[in-house]
């Protein structure tokens, strides 16, 4: 399934625009009053944009701090490279300009794990006896920081967005779990909780195995906490759960389990999990399990992003 990582950032950068200008354009958020902002329609410019593009990002008009007057934050979202970002950029300023007739900030938010290169933040041309146009817009390029950095920070949007950072894949499991560990004490909405939580789940993504080392990680990490707020961190570990219902029921009928067959069920994905639960009512011996495994054996890992190296990946 494709994942559409514009509508994730779209998602996410609308519900904490002023915890990303605060995050990584504090320059930008001390210009504006916050209570005024607009998120504009993108029915309202949608003939401004280029034919490649869906949308815009985000176009937001707020007005000038103790002043009057408004400017418009153009944030644009790049989850891939973009060899001719900065042309694209000057065009949106140009026509956002030339309409609205105010200034634009322009912010290019690139959230791609490679190429590791920096992105341009500059459009210019000229003539050999003089210059015709420098265009400057300012990029927050998450793959040249490192999420050490931002691991305990109190903004809330960088539990999210550290995961497009610097993060190698042996550290994965151990970044997951810090960040759900440190989102539980976050001060934010079960709204904001939920939202971050599901952005972790997409850009962290982990082998069965994995997942289950990160159940028993999250239990250490937040020690004591009541038994609803544990679920609400372990919710998307639904498959163990179904893991532990299925091979407990296995062990009551065909007696204890050998671990080379429970260990072959603790990494099956969520559908075949669904069909050896329902396969085995169907069982009238062990050796039917044993013949439904050796015909079902688990399906290679596949990165949902495409992203991983697949040689740095820890053996299952």
């Amino acid at each position: 399934m494709r994942i559409d990582h514009d509508a994730i950032f779209k998602q996410l950068l609308e519900e904490f625009f002023v915890e990303f200008l605060e995050l990584f354009v504090p320059d930008a958020l001390q210009l504006l009053d916050a209570s005024t902002l607009t998120f504009l329609d993108k029915e309202v410019f949608r003939d401004l944009l280029d034919p490649d593009r869906r949308e815009a990002d985000l176009v937001v008009q707020a007005r000038f701090r103790d002043q009057p007057t408004t400017f418009i934050v153009h944030l644009e979202h790049q989850a891939q490279e973009d060899k001719v970002l900065h042309q694209r950029m000057f065009r949106y300023f140009a026509k956002f300009h030339d309409r609205y007739s105010v200034p634009v900030y322009p912010i290019a938010l690139c959230s791609y794990r490679t190429p590791k290169s920096l992105a341009p933040d500059r459009y210019a041309f000229g003539f050999p006896d003089f210059a015709v146009l420098d265009f400057r817009f300012r990029v927050v390029q998450l793959n040249q920081l490192r999420w050490r950095d931002y691991l305990e920070n109190p903004n809330p949007l960088a539990t999210a967005l550290l995961t497009r950072m610097q993060v190698k894949p042996r550290e994965r499991r151990a970044v997951k779990a810090a960040c759900l560990a440190h989102l539980m004490g976050l001060p934010i909405s079960t709204k904001r909780r939920r939202l971050l939580r599901q952005f972790l789940q997409v850009y962290l993504p982990l082998q069965p195995a994995e997942e289950s080392l990160l159940q028993e990680e999250l239990a250490d990490l937040v020690p004591g906490e009541p038994e609803d707020v544990m679920t609400q961190i372990v919710d998307t570990f639904e498959r163990l759960g179904a893991v532990k219902i299925i091979t407990a029921a296995l062990d009551k009928r065909f007696g204890p389990l050998d671990a080379t067959i429970k260990a072959q069920i603790a990494l099956y994905p969520f559908e075949l999990l669904e069909a050896l639960n329902l396969a085995q009512f169907d069982f009238a011996s062990l050796d039917d399990l044993k013949t439904w495994l050796d015909t079902n054996p688990v399906p290679p890992w596949v990165d949902p992003l495409g992203e991983w190296d697949e040689d740095e990946e820890p053996s299952q």
